[in-house]
């Protein structure tokens, strides 16, 4: 059985940097946000527009869809213009039961609930013109994610723990609007009922009667990237 296919849409790039603000640029937050999207899914063919910091047109990003005729298109932005919160899009003009509004509420249902921990608003579930949406004959949303000219979710863009929720969000959505499941624990999302940030979380990775090995296991560990990994020494009772 063959893999169903999507199209992520990282926006702008290359001499369009789209929004930018407090020193980020949404070209960059766009595409970092798509491919940690991208390595987390498994068991679907993902397609990215867009893979390095290049300018595509919006006619070769529906172009792309296209020729792929994906069960999704997703484009992933971030927002400016002096608002709070997060918001999504379909285009406008669809009629009740095309694919596109089951599939937005799914995606934007799972976001809102990824970032329940950082109170961020829900603008809600809209429709527009955006030429990646009105000209795409699959299936497309196209996602608004915070606004980086307000400096409180700037700040957000640049915590490691909230893009990681939201991708984990981002994916779980994707997920839920195929009809799957998820093939893995590779989606990290929060625990909406956990106390968000200041939450800590410690992945142990072995745990070993001799020192040694669990020094060769802390080798390894940061041969990988890992440079906080150290060993926690524990007494125990035979």
């Amino acid at each position: 059985m063959s893999k169903p296919v999507i199209v992520l849409d990282p926006g702008h790039g290359g001499y369009d940097p789209g929004a930018v603000a407090f020193g980020l640029e949404e070209k960059t937050l766009n595409l970092n946000l798509a491919l940690e999207v991208a390595a987390r899914l498994e068991g679907i063919k993902v397609l990215l527009t867009r893979d390095r910091d290049v300018f595509v047109t919006l006619a070769d990003r529906v172009a792309l869809s296209r020729r792929a005729g994906p069960e999704l298109f997703l484009s992933l932005h971030a927002n400016a213009g002096g608002g709070r919160g997060f918001e999504s899009f379909i285009a406008s003009g669809l009629p009740g039961g095309h694919r596109a509004v089951e599939k937005q509420s799914k995606i934007h249902g799972r976001i809102m609930t990824a970032l329940k921990p950082w109170t961020i608003i829900d603008r809600g579930r809209k429709r527009a013109a955006f030429y990646v949406l009105r000209h795409n004959p699959f299936p497309a949303v196209l996602i608004e994610s915070l606004f980086i000219d307000n400096e409180r979710e700037a700040g957000l863009w640049r915590d490691s723990r909230f893009v990681s929720a939201l991708a984990g969000g981002v994916v779980r959505g994707i997920y839920e609007a195929l009809g799957l499941s998820p093939a893995s624990d590779k989606i990290r999302e929060l625990d909406p009922g956990s106390s968000g940030p200041g939450t800590l979380y410690t992945v142990q990775v072995g745990a070993f009667a001799y020192l040694e090995n669990a020094r060769q296991r802390l080798a390894e560990a940061r041969e990988a990237g890992f440079k906080d990994a150290y060993i926690y020494h524990k007494q125990y009772s035979s």
